[in-house]
């Protein structure tokens, strides 16, 4: 069998920034090899399925052309109109003609793939679809994300950090939760807050008063993996999320998680037993002390998470989608 996979994202990497819809449609195409043959982003018509993680127009060419050739289409809905963050100008403006956009493009869709319950509930009422929808999984490569002491001992020594350290991942929105986490940084001053991630759009969007007392921001990093090891807790503090894979990544690199106690976490993680969830920033500030000060709950928590996020080692999820694929075809 061979699936073409498709993704604007990794066909414009050079312009567009990483995020998690590109990390999972290389990962997933990468572990995919072990059952099928795989192109990424193929304009041929010589395949038997697509897969598609994208979004915009490229690969919508490429599956307009497919479904002429009555081949299978199958679409991991990764962004909905609620992905439109309001930190950019005209943004609201803008939510309907992406909402419309969407829709049209996941009409294409034989199968929508959705990562979370949550997120199977926001693309049914949001973008009105009645397409078959399964959920599973984006997946993390379990064996990738390890804790490392020499990555942990290279990056502080870089970034000249020598206390505890509470990192938090993504675009630097406050979708994200960016300026949340700003506010926090400026509470807690006796430990680094660290933020990994670049701005996609810096002319457009506004500028944040930056606390530069104990906040790092090296933007975008080659190697995440080294953040995650010179962390000591994660902090997610974004207000919306399809799935959060960043929280599935710390979770494997050893870290205990504060997460905003969001309904798409619902399930997945439970407050006080594989994370903390926290509804404002003063819940944040609180939780964070509470690891800090408890090191064997903090420990608790990490074991907890390190056992969640085996059920969504990326190996698992790729016969999943093989399983799917043969019904498909």
């Amino acid at each position: 069998m061979k699936v073409n996979f498709l993704s604007d994202f990794i066909r414009f990497r050079r312009f567009i920034n990483i995020n998690g819809a590109m990390i999972a449609a290389q990962n997933q195409a990468e572990a995919m090899k072990k059952h099928v043959s795989v192109s990424i982003n193929s304009s041929k018509m010589d395949y038997d399925l697509i897969h598609s993680h994208g979004n915009f127009l490229y690969t919508y060419r490429i599956m307009r052309k497919a479904r002429k050739s009555d081949i299978p289409i199958i679409i991991t809905a990764h962004q909905t109109n609620m992905d439109t963050d309001i930190s950019f100008i005209f943004s609201r403006s803008i939510n309907e003609i992406v909402k419309q956009y969407i829709i049209r493009y996941l009409k294409l869709a034989d199968l929508i793939i959705c990562p979370t319950e949550n997120s199977k509930k926001l693309v049914k009422k949001e973008l009105e679809v009645t397409e078959q929808i399964r959920v599973i999984s984006n997946g993390v490569d379990t064996q990738n994300f390890k804790k490392s002491q020499k990555k942990r001992k290279e990056f502080r020594k870089r970034f000249g950090i020598n206390k505890p350290t509470i990192l938090s991942v993504g675009m630097p929105t406050s979708r994200k939760g960016f300026i949340d986490f700003i506010k926090i940084s400026k509470e807690n001053k006796k430990n680094i807050y660290l933020w990994v991630g670049k701005r996609i759009f810096p002319i457009i969007q506004p500028n944040n008063i930056i606390n530069k007392d104990n906040l790092i921001m090296p933007g975008y990093i080659n190697d995440i993996r080294t953040a995650y090891s010179a962390a000591d807790i994660f902090c997610f503090p974004s207000y919306y999320e399809g799935e959060g894979l960043a929280v599935l990544e710390a979770m494997c690199s050893g870290l205990p998680v504060i997460i905003r106690d969001l309904p798409v976490f619902e399930k997945r993680y439970c407050d006080g037993k594989n994370c903390l969830k926290a509804r404002n920033n003063k819940e944040f500030i609180e939780n964070i002390y509470y690891l800090l000060d408890n090191p064997k709950e903090k420990n608790r928590i990490i074991e907890n998470g390190l056992q969640t996020v085996k059920q969504f080692d990326i190996n698992k999820i790729a016969f999943k989608l093989y399983e799917l694929y043969k019904q498909m075809v």
